[in-house]
């Protein structure tokens, strides 16, 4: 009896001291969402580590907005989540945690510039001191538009010391100016003990959602940015290299030999689909029409070599000039090294460097 007794007084002490810990002050400072006037928005704001875009219709008044945020429990925002402002230039909101010992300054950008259609990747910069990240500028030399790539996953495996080690990375020396290098990687120890020993590298036009990378892998690819053209081919300059030793999950499978994809599609957005994922990318009622470089296409070559892949466009669609003025149709355009990379399959060491890509249009 007096054992039991112990017993009890201890369980009650772990289940008083479950409840303390529970209600300890939140030690994070994070901005979850942001909230528009739907009428002048083009496509869901992009919350990417302490950026913020939001893509709205040429006719808003950037002097007088006011988003509204949702902040991690108990955190809280200066200026207050709903403040008029001037956003004709970028805003700045500092985030303070429950507990007051965290804090975040985020930039809050809208953006009524469309997405140009030229692509030189002369604009990169290192993000958080880890990896780079490349955009886009309009006239007035504005940030308008990141680049989304795998590479905020590949920092968890700890692999990487800077960031020429990551899978994504500025080419110093491309076909005119930078390009882009692309390398597939491997994981480490972390990676192979989940079964996913290698990393593609890619860039693509969209968001890439870091905690769906680990749950579901296709999900993390979040396609498209709106766009206010009709395409009709890609083009670009291209060098690649395969791997030597092609592997799916942690087994070897000499019979296969790695190679490199290239796709864009261009599609309608609605209530229900905000953008493209890796599970529906080539098979959505949504999508209009899609280009993808051919196998005879993905060649090896030393040299700077150009591509040019039409678009393929469905019977049944017709553009609404109204809907491509209000931003409502979207493109992705994606570049990876290794083409099954999205099932972590592939040769490490595959190398694809691109430059100078261009979506034409009407």
């Amino acid at each position: 009896m007096k054992s039991f007794f112990y017993f009890f007084i201890i369980i009650s002490c772990l289940f008083c001291f479950s409840c303390i810990k529970d209600e300890l002050p939140n030690a994070e400072a994070d901005i979850v969402s942001c909230e528009v006037d739907s009428e002048i928005l083009k496509k869901d704001p992009i919350i990417q580590n302490e950026r913020i875009q939001i893509f709205v219709k040429a006719f808003a008044d950037l002097t007088s907005q006011a988003p509204v945020f949702t902040l991690s429990p108990g955190a809280t925002i200066s200026p207050k989540s709903g403040t008029t402002l001037d956003f004709t230039n970028p805003q700045f909101y500092t985030v303070t945690s429950e507990d007051g010992h965290s804090q975040k300054t985020y930039e809050v950008q809208y953006i009524t510039s469309a997405i140009g259609s030229k692509y030189s990747f002369e604009h990169v910069r290192t993000e958080n001191n880890k990896f780079d990240v490349f955009y886009e500028i309009n006239q007035e030399n504005q940030n308008i538009m990141d680049w989304a790539s795998g590479n905020a996953g590949f920092s968890l495996t700890g692999t990487a010391s800077n960031a020429d080690d990551y899978p994504t990375s500025r080419l110093t020396a491309g076909k005119e100016g930078q390009g882009v290098k692309l390398i597939t990687r491997s994981t480490g120890a972390l990676g192979a003990t989940m079964g996913k020993p290698l990393a593609a590298g890619n860039i693509f036009m969209g968001e890439f959602d870091l905690a769906s990378s680990i749950i579901n892998p296709l999900k993390s690819l979040r396609l498209g940015m709106p766009v206010e053209f009709v395409p009709y081919a890609v083009k670009g300059f291209f060098k690649y290299k395969a791997g030597n030793v092609y592997k799916e999950g942690n087994t070897e499978n000499p019979n296969k030999k790695d190679t490199w994809d290239c796709y864009a599609i261009f599609f309608e957005t609605d209530s229900n689909l905000k953008y493209l994922d890796g599970t529906n990318k080539f098979t959505h009622e949504n999508i209009i029409a899609i280009a993808r470089i051919s196998p005879e296409a993905r060649i090896e070559t030393e040299e700077w070599t150009s591509f040019h892949i039409p678009f393929v466009f469905s019977n049944n669609w017709a553009i609404d000039q109204q809907k491509l003025e209000d931003g409502k149709y979207s493109i992705t355009l994606v570049f990876t090294s290794s083409i099954d990379g999205d099932t972590f399959a592939g040769s490490e060491g595959s190398t694809l460097l691109l430059d100078e890509i261009e979506i034409i249009h009407e």
